[in-house]
């Protein structure tokens, strides 16, 4: 099984920070692993592809961890728990966002919904109070959804940032990566690096020419700053298409990862599944560790 998680959080962070699900607290994240290495062997995301080449998947149960997105506060947090407890794992990034670049469309959302201090803010001739969490949580909620549906989630942020700014400090917890963690990550025989684009955007809607962009460009600076190859692509948000496939194929990736394969395709290690870790609770871990995600999946049901 593959696992996916998010973001991890401070202990003591706001709950706030978690509350939609995306991040978890570095306790619940330290325990679930630990529950996990004892009752899994927790290997590299190469070795769990070497075995399943091999046929041997249902040989034996393995566990992966990966990473998506390449939030530097997580790296930070998770690498030494990691390192100590010689546990290997893979981090999807996307490159737009390292130090000194622009958040993330959904962590700004995230950032200026929960943790500014807007007690209301203005979009598109609509106003969204923000004094409640409740009234935080729609409010993401709302503008995620036009976000969504707009033609680019980027611009759509960029013009709400412009009247919307986020402190420093915010822009520091929800910002990318460092080029010295991906120097760390580089020389670590723990951490592999994927590529998950430049902007995090839905690749099914962009023409075949930006779609190349996002991929190689994020490729080719991964490479760069980490002096390794870069073998391995997360699926931004899940979406993509049958270019997609094609253009990861012709850039040289030898795996691919979804969070439900769309099976657009010949090859199903350009369309791995996930299990996506979204709660706290080691008992919904445990579930999906041991088949829950599979069970409903395999009767249609869209689980994470």
């Amino acid at each position: 099984m593959i696992l996916l998680y998010h973001s991890i959080t401070d202990d003591i962070a706001p709950p706030e920070r978690w509350c939609l699900g995306q991040a978890l607290p570095l306790r619940s994240f330290e325990r679930q692993v630990r529950w996990l290495a004892a009752t899994f062997p927790v290997v590299s995301l190469s070795e769990y592809l070497k075995e399943k080449r091999r046929g041997r998947g249902s040989m034996r149960k393995l566990a992966t961890l990966t990473f998506d997105d390449g939030v530097a506060s997580t790296f930070r947090r998770v690498y030494p728990f990691l390192e100590e407890n010689q546990i290997p794992a893979t981090f999807f990034i996307s490159t737009g966002h390292l130090q000194g670049g622009r958040l993330l469309w959904f962590c700004y959302l995230n950032a200026l919904c929960f943790e500014e201090g807007y007690e209301e803010i203005s979009c598109d001739g609509r106003s969204f109070p923000l004094r409640t969490l409740a009234e935080r949580i729609e409010a993401r909620r709302d503008l995620e959804a036009q976000a969504r549906i707009s033609d680019d989630p980027n611009d759509f942020i960029r013009a709400l940032e412009s009247s919307h700014p986020l402190s420093f400090e915010l822009r520091e917890e929800y910002g990318g990566m460092s080029r010295e963690q991906l120097r760390v990550a580089g020389n670590s025989d723990l951490v592999e690096i994927g590529s998950h684009t430049v902007t995090h955007p839905f690749l099914s809607r962009k023409s075949r020419a930006d779609q190349a962009e996002e991929i190689t460009e994020s490729q080719r600076v991964l490479s760069e700053l980490t002096g390794r190859r870069i073998r391995y692509f997360a699926y931004p948000a899940g979406d993509y298409d049958r270019e997609t496939l094609d253009l990861l194929k012709e850039a040289g990736f030898e795996a691919a990862f979804a969070t439900i394969s769309r099976e657009l395709g010949s090859d199903e290690f350009f369309e791995l599944d996930r299990i996506g870790i979204y709660s706290t609770p080691l008992w919904k871990v445990k579930l999906k560790a041991w088949g829950a995600v599979d069970l409903a999946r395999r009767f249609g049901l869209r689980v994470g």
